[in-house]
């Protein structure tokens, strides 16, 4: 019997992933692999008319394609990473059956991002799950899969230490930028108006900071959003002059170019009258051009900065994460059980339909050798016949839902007795 039995010539489920994540790139390479909400919609669209199963999960922390069945998606991932300049060994890591799966949970848990626990990425598989079953990419075994990955990343938040003390990107930001300017936060620049934004927003007003601007190409959604949280929106023209007085620019846009150049930064620390400039880009591709590092007075981070200065004490950590993988742990144990459920159910419904040709066969039989019967007779005949066949399939399916054993032989119709 195999232990997960979607598939009776495999031991594990045919559920495969191949991606780069922050494990093995930097955000100089992550970056590269972007997709534009556009080109997703185009590429997915074309893998549903083919009838191929694919869902594509891109954040800040990764790139990664997940798919069910037998089409290999190996190949084109990598000559698509290869045109996008994506060729470093050991940067793609691809893993199959049960390692795809409880990486996923992982994921979905957030004990796999950059900030462990954090908040904001259960969210991205959700709406990564949704934007594919809306193209048709899924199928039942990813159904099941992905369903089974948010229900184990809401439970980790519901009832391990990682939900009683959330954390996000955004929050980590805004500590790590109040902790190197020793709490001295007044005025901060948002540039950005999507969730990110609105996350930094969040935090900020947590922290109480006086002055918080929010600035964005698209007025009237950046003045709800600061209305929001008590900030004050300002147009894309009033950048440069903000600059000049703010201790904190965080940019997290959707762009995928950079929106602040280095110019604009090197024009900024030059009326700043000595004062440096805290600047922390947040988004995958980068919205401030890296070469801004090398401008005097201008302390610029990106997320791999994040990661490194903003990992959790050592205790703290690993008491959660021990909690987390107890839950992990048993929701995989579910997921095992309910794929064995879909595997053998097409099994037991074929099993079920002889049943009923063998049922009706021995009664049209019995029928024949009997005269003058009354029609409840007869009734009772055939009802007799279905009852006896059922009692006998009762057993051998309990057992087929018991142990996922998919790979029984088909029961053949059985010829009426002879005469």
């Amino acid at each position: 019997m195999y232990r997960w039995g979607v598939y009776p010539e495999r031991p594990d489920p045919a559920f495969h992933l191949i991606g780069v994540s922050h494990h093995t790139a930097g955000v100089e390479v992550r970056e590269q692999l972007a997709f534009t909400p556009l080109q997703l919609s185009a590429w997915l669209e074309a893998q549903g008319a083919a009838g191929r199963s694919a869902l594509l999960l891109f954040t800040c922390n990764r790139c990664e394609l997940y798919w069910c069945g037998d089409h290999d998606f190996e190949g084109w991932f990598r000559g698509f990473a290869a045109e996008r300049g994506v060729t470093a060994d050991g940067a793609l890591v691809r893993l199959d059956g049960e390692d795809a799966i409880r990486h996923l949970f992982t994921v979905a848990a957030g004990l796999d991002s950059q900030i462990v626990g954090e908040t904001e990425i259960l969210g991205q598989v959700r709406r990564a799950y949704d934007v594919a079953r809306a193209a048709g990419t899924t199928t039942r075994e990813m159904d099941a899969i992905f369903s089974a990955a948010l229900s184990a990343g809401r439970r980790v938040r519901r009832e391990t230490f990682l939900g009683r003390h959330p954390s996000s990107v955004s929050s980590a930001a805004v500590e790590l930028a109040a902790a190197r300017s020793d709490g001295k936060l007044d005025r901060v620049v948002v540039l950005g108006a999507g969730e990110a934004a609105e996350g930094l927003l969040r935090a900020l007003h947590e922290r109480s900071v006086p002055q918080t601007v929010l600035i964005n190409r698209h007025p009237e959604r950046a003045k709800t959003l600061a209305l929001a949280w008590g900030a004050e929106a300002r147009a894309w023209g009033d950048l440069d002059p903000l600059l000049t007085q703010a201790d904190l620019l965080l940019v997290a846009t959707a762009a995928a170019h950079p929106v602040v150049s280095a110019a604009t930064l090197a024009q900024a620390a030059r009326g700043r009258d000595g004062r440096n400039l805290m600047v922390m880009d947040l988004a995958v591709p980068r919205n401030v051009e890296p070469n801004a590092r090398a401008i005097p007075r201008i302390e610029l981070f990106d997320l791999d900065d994040l990661q490194r200065l903003c990992c959790p004490a050592a205790g703290t950590a690993s008491a959660a994460l021990v909690e987390a993988e107890r839950v992990l742990d048993g929701e995989v144990t579910r997921l095992r059980h309910n794929l064995r459920g879909l595997a053998v159910a097409p099994h037991l419904a074929e099993l079920h339909r002889v049943g009923a040709r063998v049922a009706q066969q021995e009664a049209e039989w019995a029928l024949a050798q009997l005269d003058e019967l009354t029609e409840r007779e007869r009734r009772v005949v055939r009802e007799m016949a279905d009852r006896l066949v059922r009692r006998v399939l009762y057993p051998v399916s309990r057992s087929l839902r018991a142990n996922g054993n998919s790979d029984l032989e088909q029961p053949q119709p059985v010829k009426p007795t002879a005469q």
